[in-house]
């Protein structure tokens, strides 16, 4: 299909290109009870991809991937797979996450079209989104006030806090997700994935502190440390999270009755799945309450 690549702006072929990187749908996949998504606008679907639409021409696909590919293998495996927790990284991991915030902002905006008749709030993204563009393509060296704040999630086996939906270590491990989040004086690029959650900064009064999430952009570390959440932004993640058990309410009963029969008929794989893991999780944490 021939069109404008929607970052470097050639006239080319164009590839269908994920917004959420192939291999986490293909991780989802593997792991679930029966290899299938469900999108959340199309819960009475099994989908076998994820969303992706011709955007990008073969050279800016191919850079993407090679960024990818070095998030995937020394990052994202080790951490799910592995229960790995720290990783070195270099300058590849300030492009993947730019790649990502650029790809959740551009495509909200081309779904939300309506959601921009402000014209100050429309500065403002087209600002984020041309420099993040400009980055990505090297021709700006840094992301200036457009930090990129990368969250590692664990299950949650204990904590004080009584307001947890008991879905959370689901949503923490399993969903994936795209939105622009925040309000009149903070607004992020926000970016879900499983055991990962990354925050694109559009503009923020001050980022000091959740600064131990920044990802430098050149090297550094990814490692256990007291992370901080945006004012707000636990609000919004629990809201997410309680819409797993809506969404699960919405499947067709005829899909749910096959769902259950295909977990009789295949316990063994059922048990050895992350998606049931993620269930057990919450159960050992929440009881009952996970099925209301």
């Amino acid at each position: 299909m021939k069109g404008i690549c929607k970052l470097c702006g050639k006239n080319d072929d164009l590839r269908e290109s994920h917004f959420i990187p192939k291999f986490v749908g293909k991780w989802i996949k593997k792991t679930s009870v029966t290899g299938y998504i469900r999108e959340k606008n199309e819960v009475q679907k099994r989908a076998q991809d994820i969303a992706k639409e011709h955007w990008l021409c073969g050279d800016c696909e191919q850079l993407f991937s090679r960024w990818e590919r070095e998030f995937a293998n020394k990052v994202f495996y080790p951490f799910v797979n592995e229960g790995k927790s720290v990783a070195s990284y270099g300058n590849w991991m300030s492009k993947f996450c730019a790649s990502l915030s650029w790809r959740t902002l551009t495509y909200i905006r081309s779904k939300n079209p309506n959601d921009e008749n402000d014209g100050e709030r429309k500065v403002l993204l087209d600002a984020a989104q041309e420099h993040l563009r400009k980055y990505l393509i090297s021709e700006a060296d840094n992301l200036n006030q457009y930090e990129q704040h990368l969250f590692p999630l664990e299950k949650i086996e204990s904590t004080d806090s009584q307001d947890l939906p008991p879905s959370i270590n689901r949503y923490f491990l399993r969903i994936m997700g795209m939105d622009i989040v925040g309000n009149s004086t903070d607004q992020y690029v926000f970016t879900k994935l499983p055991s990962f959650m990354l925050l694109g900064v559009i503009k923020a009064r001050n980022v000091k502190p959740i600064r131990s999430s920044r990802i430098a952009v050149n090297s550094g570390v990814l490692s256990p440390k007291k992370y901080r959440w945006p004012d707000g932004l636990a609000s919004y993640i629990f809201e997410k999270a309680d819409e797993i058990i809506e969404l699960h309410q919405r499947i067709p009963q005829k899909h749910l009755e096959s769902f259950d029969k295909y977990i009789r008929e295949n316990p063994e794989k059922v048990i050895k799945s992350r998606q049931f893991q993620a269930f057990l999780d919450d159960y050992e944490r929440f009881g009952d309450d996970v099925f209301s």
